[in-house]
C-alpha cells in the first residue's frame, strides 16, 4: 500500500513538472536498448532514479547512503572524501577496484558529475554503473580497470535544489544550482583554483594520474537530434598524441556503442548563431580554466560530456551509463596505447607555447542532425523568436574551428617566483608544477615584464575577481629573491601549463585573473615643489633626457600643458621612483 501511495505521489509530481515545462520544444518519443539496463521500480536493488521511473535524481543524501551500504556489501567499493567545501560540507569520492590499494598498472577512469549541480546526470549514471559492477554483471571490466567517481563536485550548489532552477532543461524534477556557495562557476576555475573543489580535483589528478578524465554536463542552447554530445581539444592543442588517439580510437568505438543502444551521439554543439543554425557550429579553443582544456594543457586525456538538456532525464542518464561502460571497455583493450600517447606528449620538446588563439574560422562543412525550425512573432519579446517542432532532418553546415595561434611565446629556461607570493605558490603546488626552493637569499640578473599600463578588463566581476590586462615590454633587471622563493626549471612535463599560468599575456594567467593587481598601485608620491627643483637639476645633468623630454612636449600638447604630468615624467626617471611599480615580479631567463 505504501509503495502504491509513493508511486502515485511521484506520478502526480512528475505530471505537474511535465505540464509546467510545456513551454519547452516538443520532444520525440524515445525507445532504446539501453532501457534494458533499468531495474523495475522498487526492485530490491533499484536505485532512486529507477524508483522514480527515471524522472528524479537520487540527490546527495540518498546517493551517499547507497554508497555506504554498497561499500559494506562489496569489497571492491571504497568511500573517501575529496574535500570540504567553503560551507563546510564534504564532497565524497568513491572508488571501484578489485585490488586495494589499487593496482596502478591498470587503467584508471576518473569521472565526475554535478560540477554544475543542476546538470546532475553523472550522479545517477555512476550509481547505475557501480550497482552493476557490484552485482558482478561486468566481470571482465571489473578485474581490469580502476574507477574513481565524484557524483557531485558542486555539493553546495545541490543544496539550492529546486524544480525551478533550469528553465531550459527537461528533468530531473529537482535540479541543483550552477555555481557553488561563493557563486563561483567551478568549470571556470581550473587555472586559478580559487575554490576548494577545483583545487582538490587538481591535486587528485596529480595523485592518481588517471588514464582518462570525464567531466559530465548537460547543455544549454538550441534543439537538435543528438542526445549525448562530447568533445576534447584537437590535435592543434597541447596534447596532439592524446587527441589523435581519441579521434582514431575512442570516438568511433563509443559512438557505435551509443548508436547500438538507441542513442544519437555527436560532437559538442556550439552554434555560431542559435537564431540561424545553418550559420554553422563552433569548435572553440577553450582555455585551461575549463576542465577538458586544463586536462589537455597538462597532458591528461580529458573529455567534456554535454548531454542535451531538451532530451528527457531518463534518456540522458542511460546514454551516460552506456558511454561510461564503453569507455571502460576501450581503456581495458587499448588503455596502454593511450598511456603511451600521454607519455609522448609529456616528453615532447616544444620550443614555443601558444598563449592565445584567434577566433574560429571556417575549416570544413559537417553533417548536422537538426530539427525543423521557424521564427514566430512573440508579443512579450516584441520580436520573432526561433522555435523547433521535433521534425528531424539532416543538413550540411559550416564548421568553424579555432586553431590559429594569436599569441605565441618562446618558453624560457626557468621562472623564479618570489617567496612572498603565497597565493601563487599554493596554486602552483596544487597544479603539480615541479620546482626547487631557493635555499638562501640570492641576487639575480634576469628578465622581467614591465607594464606601460594595467587596466581592469572584461565583465565585472568575473568569477568573483577583477580581471586585468596591460601592454608590457621585457626588461633586464637585478632583483634579490629571498630564501623560500621557487625556482621552476621549464624542462618538465607541465611546462605548457606553467606558461599558461605564469606568462601575463595568457588569458588564463594568474596575472589576468587579478592576482598581481598590487603592482599597479603607487604607495609613494612626490610634492610638486620638491620635484620641480630636482627635474631642473636632471635637465642640466642629462642632455639626452632633456632632449627626450622636449620631444615629448612638442609631440603631445596635453602633456605639454599639464605641469603635474611633466614633473611625473621626470619622477619616473629619477632615483626616487618605485622600482617595482608596474614590474611583474616573476623573473625568467629566455
Amino acid at each position: 500500500m505504501l509503495r502504491s501511495v509513493l508511486s502515485f505521489l511521484v506520478w502526480v509530481e512528475t505530471f505537474s513538472i511535465i505540464t509546467a515545462q510545456a513551454f519547452l520544444p516538443a520532444v520525440p518519443v524515445w525507445k532504446g536498448d539501453s532501457e534494458k539496463l533499468l531495474h523495475s521500480p522498487n526492485a530490491p536493488d533499484a536505485i532512486p532514479f529507477e524508483n522514480s521511473a527515471g524522472f528524479e535524481s537520487a540527490g546527495f543524501d540518498a546517493c551517499a547512503s547507497w554508497f555506504r551500504a554498497a561499500a559494506e556489501n562489496c569489497p571492491f567499493i571504497h568511500c573517501d572524501t575529496l574535500c570540504i567545501t567553503a560551507s563546510g560540507n564534504y564532497v565524497p569520492l568513491y572508488y571501484f577496484s578489485a585490488e586495494w590499494p589499487m593496482n596502478r598498472n591498470k587503467p584508471l577512469l576518473l569521472f565526475q558529475g554535478g560540477i554544475h549541480s543542476g546538470e546532475i546526470d553523472g550522479l545517477d549514471a555512476g550509481m547505475l554503473l557501480f550497482r552493476d559492477l557490484a552485482a558482478g554483471k561486468l566481470k571482465e571490466l571489473e578485474k581490469n580497470i580502476n574507477l574513481a567517481f565524484i557524483p557531485v563536485l558542486n555539493r553546495d550548489g545541490l543544496l539550492r535544489s529546486s524544480s525551478k532552477n533550469r528553465i531550459n532543461q527537461r528533468g530531473p524534477i529537482t535540479q541543483g544550482w550552477r555555481s557553488n556557495s561563493l557563486n563561483q562557476n567551478l568549470n571556470r576555475d581550473y587555472s586559478k583554483l580559487d575554490a576548494p573543489e577545483t583545487r582538490a580535483i587538481a591535486e587528485l589528478i596529480n595523485r592518481l594520474n588517471p588514464t582518462l578524465y570525464l567531466d559530465i554536463h548537460v547543455t544549454d542552447g538550441a534543439d537538435y537530434q543528438y542526445d549525448i554530445t562530447y568533445g576534447f581539444i584537437g590535435e592543434h592543442g597541447y596534447s596532439p598524441e592524446i587527441s589523435h588517439w581519441m579521434h582514431s580510437n575512442l570516438r568511433p568505438f563509443v559512438d557505435l556503442k551509443l548508436k547500438n543502444a538507441g542513442h544519437i551521439p555527436g560532437d559538442l554543439v556550439f552554434l555560431k548563431n542559435e537564431e540561424r543554425p545553418e550559420d554553422g557550429n563552433m569548435q572553440y579553443m577553450f582555455g585551461p580554466r575549463f576542465s577538458h582544456a586544463y586536462a589537455d594543457a597538462r597532458h591528461t586525456p580529458g573529455i567534456l560530456v554535454e548531454n542535451h538538456s531538451l532530451k528527457p532525464f531518463k534518456q540522458r542518464v542511460l546514454g551516460t551509463r552506456v558511454f561510461l561502460e564503453a569507455v571502460m571497455a576501450l581503456l581495458v583493450d587499448k588503455g596502454e596505447l593511450l598511456q603511451k600517447a600521454m607519455q609522448a606528449d609529456m616528453n615532447r620538446s616544444k620550443k614555443n607555447c601558444t598563449l592565445a588563439w584567434h577566433e574560429p574560422e571556417i575549416s570544413d562543412t559537417i553533417e548536422f542532425l537538426a530539427f525543423r525550425h521557424q521564427k514566430i512573432q512573440n508579443e512579450a519579446a516584441g520580436a520573432a523568436i526561433i522555435t523547433w517542432n521535433a521534425k528531424p532532418y539532416t543538413c550540411r553546415i559550416p564548421l568553424w574551428t579555432a586553431q590559429k595561434p594569436k599569441i605565441q611565446r618562446e618558453k624560457p629556461r626557468w621562472f623564479i617566483v618570489p617567496v612572498n607570493r603565497t597565493e601563487i605558490i599554493e596554486r602552483l603546488r596544487a597544479h603539480g608544477i615541479r620546482y626547487t626552493v631557493i635555499a638562501s637569499d640570492t641576487l639575480v640578473n634576469a628578465s622581467f615584464f614591465r607594464f606601460e599600463e594595467i587596466a581592469v578588463s572584461g565583465k565585472l566581476p568575473s568569477q568573483g575577481r577583477m580581471r586585468m590586462q596591460g601592454s608590457s615590454q621585457i626588461v633586464k633587471l637585478q632583483r634579490k629573491f629571498l630564501k623560500g622563493s621557487l625556482f621552476i626549471d621549464m624542462q618538465q612535463p607541465l611546462s605548457d601549463l606553467c606558461m599558461l599560468l605564469l606568462d601575463p599575456d595568457s588569458p588564463d594567467s594568474f596575472f589576468q585573473w587579478g592576482m598581481f593587481a598590487d603592482i599597479s598601485e603607487r604607495t609613494e608620491y612626490f610634492e610638486m615643489y620638491a620635484m620641480a627643483q630636482l627635474a631642473e637639476q636632471m635637465m642640466r645633468d642629462n642632455k639626452e633626457l632633456k632632449q627626450a623630454f622636449e620631444t615629448k612636449c612638442t609631440a603631445d600638447e596635453k602633456f605639454r600643458n599639464d605641469p603635474e604630468a611633466r614633473l611625473h615624467w621626470w619622477y619616473e626617471r629619477s632615483a626616487y621612483a618605485d622600482e617595482n611599480y608596474l614590474v611583474y615580479p616573476i623573473a625568467f631567463e629566455p
